[in-house]
């Protein structure tokens, strides 16, 4: 009789194990783990919301309310399946309480006009050859994400029609040959053609068509044996040039979502804005930005009564 960690391990294994991604498996383990840690030993048949409810609470008490809204999410899609099977007779994880630990707010985006100071700090007309300050570039004038960047190579950029083709990921934490690290996208939504601006595409077309190998075009930038590109080192850099900015500190990441923000603020659509940024749906796109469209809104509303007042 499984309990409900036991139930979660088999669960992972038959239904994740080899479908997603090295670096998501690695978080349904890590849920798992927990289970074991938190839960009491009752059979999952028997389990009730209360029980459950405990189990939340007590992760809560050690997690932010994201990663408990995290763990819920893995929990309850193995829990769905359960109930498919018949192997419990109800969905004790519906309509929980979901707590957590109040998190400092960090800087998610910059605004546009700090944006604008990022790239002039990266001064890329100076540099010979490609650089790390080419990548954080590419970064935020695409939107991609980091491990997208990573798995470029020379023949995903279109420069005669002004696209990059994001087909593969590149997992940056697997040591051995550099080849041996490319890796599916996060999902099929991931997989797109991206419109690439004339100054981004006219400081990387030199540069990217001088390239002789067809291998992962900015891991290469480390030299040979590509050794395993760390996150923190590549985030420091962009510290250094926030400051030197002087600009709000981000993220890698951080890159993103100012991508995005522009683009919503300055009028495009949030289904054009979801289709670049590789989201399944439009639905995370809107629970991301939900403050700036909010504020687009406004704007058409005024400019929606500016039209008809002469009518």
């Amino acid at each position: 009789m499984y309990n409900l960690s036991t139930y979660f391990e088999y669960w992972v294994l038959n239904h994740k194990a080899g479908f997603v991604r090295d670096k998501t498996l690695a978080k349904y383990k890590t849920t798992g783990s927990w289970l074991k840690r938190l839960e009491t030993e009752i059979p999952i048949s028997k389990l009730s919301k209360s029980n459950y409810q405990e189990i939340i609470r007590l992760y809560s008490q050690v997690h932010s309310h994201k990663t408990v809204m995290d763990f819920h999410r893995q929990i309850r899609a193995s829990i769905l399946d359960a109930y498919d099977d018949g192997i419990i007779q109800k969905d004790f994880t519906r309509k929980v309480f979901l707590g957590g630990r109040a998190v400092k707010a960090k800087n998610m985006f910059l605004e546009e006009i700090e944006a604008k100071n990022l790239m002039q700090s990266f001064e890329l007309e100076k540099k010979n050859g490609l650089t790390w300050e080419h990548f954080l570039a590419l970064l935020l004038t695409t939107g991609l994400r980091f491990s997208e960047a990573l798995a470029l190579t020379k023949n995903d950029f279109d420069f005669q029609n002004l696209v990059i083709h994001v087909t593969k990921s590149y997992n940056y934490q697997k040591k051995g040959f550099v080849n041996h690290r490319f890796q599916p996208t996060k999902n099929e939504s991931s997989i797109r053609t991206i419109a690439l601006d004339l100054k981004t595409a006219w400081i990387l077309r030199p540069i990217v068509e001088n390239i002789n190998h067809t291998m992962p075009i900015f891991p290469s930038i480390e030299g040979e044996g590509h050794p395993v590109i760390y996150n923190s080192t590549i985030n420091n850099r962009l510290k250094k040039y926030c400051q030197l900015a002087k600009i709000p500190i981000i993220t890698l990441h951080g890159l993103r979502h100012t991508h995005a923000s522009v683009l919503i603020a300055n009028g495009i659509s949030i289904q054009v804005v979801a289709k670049r940024l590789g989201h399944a749906n439009s639905i995370t796109t809107q629970n991301t930005y939900i403050h700036l469209l909010k504020s687009t809104e406004q704007k058409a509303n005024e400019k929606i009564t500016s039209i008809l007042i002469n009518w």
